[in-house]
């Protein structure tokens, strides 16, 4: 008897629920395969589908005396579009099997070492445009598309799309884009539905009126102006079946045009992009793809073969991120068994999702890990069959192959070769967009031209000039006697940056001219004619995400003649990793011939945080001071002023906002415990997560917080200020903006007194004993009276009024204000766009004795309602602190630190796998209660047991 299939509940039936699209499609299969395993039935308007993933099941059906290839249900749509063209056809159509014919050897090796002169025509308008664009922000997946489109369209048609001369890009893509969204939310709705929608049935049409149009115009062009250029296009118009003499006719040559211009470039630009983000994401692999490149002045049809480590960079890049993300087959026979006893019928459609098989784990080992290595020495070639396919299966994989391969080899070299690069928002995890094929979503990266670099573009393609090197200014000060100095920092919560603005906005002072950036943009640029000051954290014992590149260029072991100091964030509860990143990049520097400046400091963030910072800033200031006087304690009123107006424009924050859902009370506060909450709260738009992952937020202070300064300032909360300054800062300048709004979104409030601040202070107050007062607190009763106490700077002003500090000086001493980051306590198997987050909510009486002590995000969170927006983003845990792919291995949880938060999210996909008739291991929670009330979630947890 054949194996019952399980039914997955009725909210996964694809086509019956308003919420899942074609949008969401790839995404709600990934979702099914964990919680189903590697074979499952799915139901799409009627259409009996089953899904499989393991490379056991794949290699069965790939069995073509069996099964045979047949386009997907939303490929029926698209073939409006692309006709009976080689991607779309059934292999039994006659114009199939003629243009396999004709069409295969414009792809023989030697046709394609042939188009090389053209590729780099069109990589080497890329690398020009990038030059030029110099440290702006580029986005990877348009810029790749315009490469790839340009690549086929020249090479194949010898047709200019000119992309890269222009802002936006070709209508071509616009049409092609909108026409593959469409054909696949037509597919997945009923025929009437499609009728009705009058206005999308139009713009569909027209869009693919456009591109056949377009395709019949060169093809009329090259039969006016006729060439013996052996190309794609005159092998369809002039190419016949060497058996039965048949020829393309115009309305096919019209398919396999749009055919190949929208495979060719889809899937590669996809290719690309995935590619770079892997690199971004794995710097290790990224120092040793450059230096691979690096051994070649210049890169030539004969160097790409040499390139076997980029060449195994694109196979893992591919086993990870295939562009096509699946292929579909159907049994050529009735009541066919798969292995382990599934029936399928001669009408089901067995679809092979290919994110799933690369990962099976029966196959690769760390099937989550990009690990280029596994290609290398024989690793590729000895791979079971069908366990790698992401150029299809059989007689119906991907023609283009060896086109698209040698097109992607060139473009990374070239690119690897030229910039060093980064990414704008270091802390971007992979979200992923689909159309038919797959693309990184919102992936934006910086490029900075290379030391060395002599490489020549095609002969016919003028050399640009050489952009100087740099790297970005953030401060800049038109004084041409100051001295340069380099500022460098790692930074993920926002720290670390904060103290580089801060000793950059001083360093004119002492007669140099600062110029701040992150680690990662100093890769292989670090200047030897000035000082260059690194700050830095560490973050779950790695380098923070700006910071990676960094670290693996140093351990490249490059020669360093460098004068330089490091100053190290953290927090001594992390006993194993406290100080661990500084210390390293200090050690590497030193040993790679760096003379340092002054010895590493070090804040903790425990004890005197910003105090240390100081004290280690106005050391190093002291050892590179020129001409300047030693008195510096009392602000300067010329760096930031301030004027009041009565203006009344708003103003917002630029970021992510999520919503929140549900804000409820899990336990009442005691006198023991404090209050804990659960919210609910749906990630911004295109955001994903995993379980183990956490929430950064960014918080508002406290309005009793807010108030006590408005009162201590005699402001009101009506007030609107300007802010105008002469060095850079994080405050919006030049234009009005309320003072609430500042005092609650940008500054720590309650951070602890430093030393420093209270020197400050001290010379500002007119009483002679306040003034001693706070001057013997900066003594040996600092930790006990100032940090034990959590003493702020508004405390000291209310406690001794002498001290007259102006509004603009008390906003030049906080800090700004920083994101926090909550361990999310739900799994993507619950729901993939929605969060939940676990936490106590801190009020209590302040220890300084001064009213209430409020937690700056708790309390935020806390009064947050229903609707509220939250400015929000998802951060990776670490690689390692996520449930393991295979359901049978056992997990024992211990809730310390963190506590239950992420636990939750566990034990909740756990149980979801298996509801759904999945094999899980032992799981095991280790969590203490002070109280029996203290017990979260208790029903949930006695459900899943």
């Amino acid at each position: 008897m054949s194996k019952t299939i399980p039914q997955p509940p009725e909210t996964f039936l694809i086509g019956n629920l308003k919420d899942v699209d074609a949008d969401h499609f790839l995404e709600s299969l990934q979702r099914l395969q964990k919680l189903y395993g590697e074979i499952f039935r799915i139901n799409i308007l009627g259409q009996s589908i089953i899904v499989v993933a393991s490379q056991e099941l794949v290699n069965f059906v790939c069995d073509e005396n069996k099964f045979d290839k047949k386009v997907s249900v939303a490929l029926q749509e698209l073939r409006a579009l692309i006709g009976d063209g080689l991607f779309s056809a059934h292999t039994s159509e006659p114009n199939w099997k003629l243009a396999h014919k004709i069409l295969m050897p414009a792809f023989g090796p030697q046709a394609i070492r042939d188009m090389f002169p053209a590729m780099m025509d069109i990589s080497s308008q890329l690398i020009l445009r990038w030059e030029r664009f110099s440290g702006e922000e580029i986005d990877v997946c348009d810029n790749f598309t315009r490469l790839a489109l340009d690549t086929i369209a020249l090479c194949s048609f010898n047709y200019r799309f000119n992309s890269f001369y222009q802002n936006k890009m070709h209508h071509f893509v616009d049409a092609m884009v909108n026409v593959l969204v469409e054909s696949g939310r037509r597919s997945q709705r009923l025929s009437l539905q499609n009728t009705l929608m009058i206005n999308k049935a139009r713009q569909y049409k027209d869009d693919i009126s456009y591109c056949h149009k377009l395709c019949d115009e060169i093809v009329q062009e090259r039969r006016k102006n006729p060439n013996d250029v052996n190309d794609l296009l005159n092998r369809m118009i002039n190419g016949k079946d060497p058996d039965t003499g048949y020829q393309l006719s115009d309305e096919n040559i019209r398919y396999q045009m749009v055919t190949f211009l929208i495979a060719g470039h889809e899937t590669t630009s996809g290719l690309l992009s995935f590619t770079f983000y892997y690199l971004l994401k794995n710097p290790h692999v990224l120092q040793k793809a450059q230096a691979e490149i690096d051994q070649y002045d210049e890169i030539t049809v004969h160097t790409l073969n040499k390139l076997k480590y980029i060449d195994a960079i694109l196979k893992e890049t591919l086993r990870l991120q295939a562009t096509a993300p699946g292929f579909s087959l159907q049994t050529k026979e009735d009541a066919t068994t798969l292995p382990g006893g599934y029936e399928v019928n001669k009408d089901d459609i067995i679809l092979v999702l290919l994110a799933q098989l690369h990962r099976d784990p029966k196959v690769w080992d760390q099937p989550n890990e990009f690990i280029p290595e596994r290609m290398l020495n024989g690793g590729y070639e000895n791979l079971p069959p069908n366990s790698w396919k992401p150029f299809g299966n059989g007689q119906r994989g991907c023609i283009g192959r060896p086109f698209a391969w040698q097109e992607s080899l060139l473009a990374v070299a070239l690119i690897l070769k030229h910039f060093t690069i980064e990414f704008v928002d270091p802390s971007y995890d992979l979200r992923v967009k689909q159309t038919l094929t797959i693309k990184p979503d919102g992936f934006k990266i910086r490029v900075r031209p290379r030391r060395s670099v002599n490489i020549s573009l095609a002969p016919h393609v003028k050399q640009s000039e050489k952009l100087p090197e740099q790297i970005s200014k953030t401060i800049i000060n038109k004084n041409t006697n100051l001295q340069s100095m380099t500022i460098l920092y790692g930074s993920n919560s926002g720290s670390c940056e904060s103290f580089a603005g801060t000793l950059a906005s001083e360093a004119p002072l002492y007669g140099y001219n600062a110029t701040v950036a992150t680690l990662d943009s100093a890769v292989q640029s670090l200047p030897n004619d000035q000082p260059i000051i690194i700050i830095t954290a560490t973050y779950e014992g790695r380098p923070c995400d700006n910071a990676k590149q960094f670290v693996a260029y140093l351990e490249s072991k490059p020669k360093l003649e460098i004068n330089y100091a490091v100053f190290g964030a953290g927090h001594h509860d992390w006993v194993n990793t406290y100080q661990k990143i500084p210390t390293y990049i200090d050690e590497l520097i030193e040993k790679a011939g760096g003379k340092r400046l002054i010895e590493r400091g070090a804040g903790d963030a425990a004890g005197d945080f910003y105090g240390a910072f100081e004290s280690w800033k106005e050391n190093l200031f002291k050892i590179l001071r020129k001409d300047t006087n030693d008195e510096q304690h009392v602000i300067s009123e010329e760096k930031l002023s301030i004027e009041f107006v009565n203006s009344t424009r708003q103003f917002g924050q630029i970021t992510d906002f999520g919503i929140v859902l549900q804000n409820k009370i899990l336990v009442q506060a005691s006198e023991i415990d404090p209050m804990k909450r659960h919210l609910e709260i749906k990630l911004p738009k295109g955001q994903t997560y995993r379980s183990g992952d956490y929430l950064a937020v960014l918080p508002t202070n406290p309005t009793e917080m807010v108030d006590r300064v408005l009162k201590r300032f005699n402001l009101s909360n009506d007030t609107h200020i300007k802010i105008v300054s002469s060095t850079d800062t994080f405050f919006p300048t030049n234009y009005p903006v309320n003072v609430v709004n500042i005092l609650s979104g940008y500054v720590e409030l309650a951070q602890p007194i430093s030393k420093k601040q209270l020197e400050t202070l001290a010379d500002l107050c007119h009483n002679e004993e306040e003034k001693i007062k706070i001057l013997k607190l900066t003594g040996d009763i600092y930790e006990k009276e100032i940090l034990d106490k959590r003493i702020h700077i508004l405390d000291i002003l209310e406690l001794y009024s002498s001290c007259e500090l102006t509004f603009a000086q008390y906003l030049r001493m906080l800090p700004s204000l920083r994101i926090r980051q909550y361990s999310i306590s739900s799994s993507p198997l619950w729901n993939a766009e929605v969060v939940t987050l676990t936490i106590d909510i801190l009020t209590a009486p302040a220890l300084s004795g001064l009213g209430q002590h409020y937690g700056v995000a708790s309390n935020y969170l806390a009064n947050l309602r229903e609707g509220d927006h939250i400015s929000c983003s998802v951060r990776a845990s670490n690689v390692k602190f996520h449930p393991p792919e295979d359901t049978k291995v056992p997990i024992v949880m211990i809730a310390a630190g963190t506590g239950i938060a992420p636990f939750r999210g566990f034990i909740q996909e756990r149980a979801a796998q298996y509801v759904c008739g999945r094999d899980i291991g032992p799981t095991i929670l280790y969590y203490g209660c002070r109280l029996d009330n203290d017990f979260l979630y208790s029903s949930e947890l006695d459900k899943w047991k």
